[in-house]
């Protein structure tokens, strides 16, 4: 085993901290947080970077914490950073969005990250994609395949919780929970029969394929959410996001406002209410199903079109939110958005790489880059999600 001490000076896009070795090299490493010095593990070397993992923690930052979660020991690595305090997880979060603005997208000087609203740190997730063994659900320890069984997850909705640990899945590899908070609707999606499934009864049981769809309401607004359909893991992050996006939309509360990637229309059915037009757009087929659903109550002003974004035909509008996939709207994306003349476009990122590459694209494009905010979806992660604000720069502005 290739075991070095390092000291960390700062964080990555991913989690990791960042150190270099005796050589110089950048070194990517697993656990350890900024302004640790630990002893780690060199799991790979390539040209220019090695990555690490920690082995012992020799001087700890101020933010380190003992994981709450007993799972965390018994290896579940679905909380890849539960060994750092609440603060310090927003520390690094903003890290990583300014390195990725800096590095990527090659902005200088980005507007100050506001840490967000404060969102529940237990007991909130109403999707869970678990593996089965056995016919008992388990959630994958880090880098593995392998499952491990939990007696209680702590992020976990209290109806997730529920059928995570007390359902039985035979014959299936995976199964997916989702519940409605504000509802109470419970469904499992499994990759095996249901006929199989031995869960309570007011639990739907159905397939990938399935056409059975359960209800949550964000904003006072129901929205239908099928199997196939893209929907936040938790209500109250979906509710942060409408709050946030609604806020930077306020300095265009009229005219055509454009949903990119829409998904089952969250954005368009709760902060396109105060304009004129909305124009909705997605490209997976039970989400733009589910859309034409939630989106009714707009009547003729709300048109939803099934495509790519890649391959839409953009059309004339005042704003537009875009909440694209972790690979980021690219450059057929934001040249999209720039082709409807958008005086604000509001662009919602769950990779800070790809925000990095998209914040770039939009500034070489005309706009500058106005505001960042982190919505924090996935306390004890390092995952990260953020919303700016773009604004076109007009001719003669500086």
């Amino acid at each position: 085993m290739d075991r070095v001490d390092l000291v960390t000076t700062g964080v990555a896009v991913g989690g990791a901290a960042l150190a270099r070795d005796g050589d110089g090299r950048v070194v990517f490493v697993e656990g350890a947080l900024p302004g640790e010095r630990v002893s780690a593990e060199i799991v790979a070397t390539k040209r220019s970077y090695r990555s690490a993992r920690v082995i012992e923690v020799l001087d700890s930052s101020p933010g380190r914490i003992e994981p709450v979660c007993p799972e965390v020991a018994r290896g579940c690595g679905g909380c890849d950073l539960a060994y750092a305090s609440g603060d310090e997880q927003r520390n690094v979060k903003a890290s990583i969005v300014g390195d990725a603005l800096r590095r990527i997208g090659r902005i200088e000087a980005p507007p100050p990250i506001d840490p967000g609203p404060d969102l529940a740190t237990t007991g909130f997730r109403t999707t869970v994609r678990a593996g089965v063994r056995g016919g008992r659900a388990g959630l994958r320890r880090r880098h593995s395949h392998d499952l491990v069984e939990v007696a209680s997850c702590r992020v976990a909705h209290p109806l997730v919780d529920d059928l995570l640990t007390g359902g039985r899945y035979p014959g299936s590899a995976e199964v997916t929970i989702r519940v409605g908070a504000t509802t109470g609707d419970r469904a499992v999606v499994v990759d095996g029969s249901p006929a199989d499934v031995d869960v309570p009864g007011d639990v739907t049981v159905t397939t990938r394929d399935g056409e059975v769809a359960i209800v949550d309401e964000v904003g006072g607004h129901p929205f239908r959410i099928s199997p196939r359909s893209f929907f936040q893991t938790r209500n109250d992050g979906a509710q942060a996001l409408v709050d946030v996006v609604g806020d930077a939309m306020r300095r265009s509360p009229h005219g055509t406002m454009v949903d990119l990637c829409c998904g089952v229309g969250l954005f368009a059915a709760t902060v396109g209410e105060t304009f004129d037009r909305v124009v909705a757009v997605e490209s997976n087929r039970s989400a733009i199903a589910d859309a034409r659903v939630n989106l009714a109550h707009l009547g003729p002003r709300a048109v939803v079109t099934h495509s790519a974004f890649e391959r839409w035909v953009p059309e004339e509008a005042d704003v537009v939110v875009a909440d694209p996939s972790r690979v980021g709207l690219g450059r057929d994306g934001v040249d999209r958005v720039v082709g409807t003349g958008a005086s604000t476009v509001v662009l919602v990122s769950c990779d800070a790489g790809s925000l990095g590459r998209d914040a770039r694209l939009f500034v070489d494009s005309g706009y500058s880059l106005e505001a960042l905010t982190l919505v924090d979806l996935f306390p004890d992660t390092a995952h990260v999600e953020v919303v700016s604000v773009f604004c076109r720069v007009e001719s003669g502005d500086t």
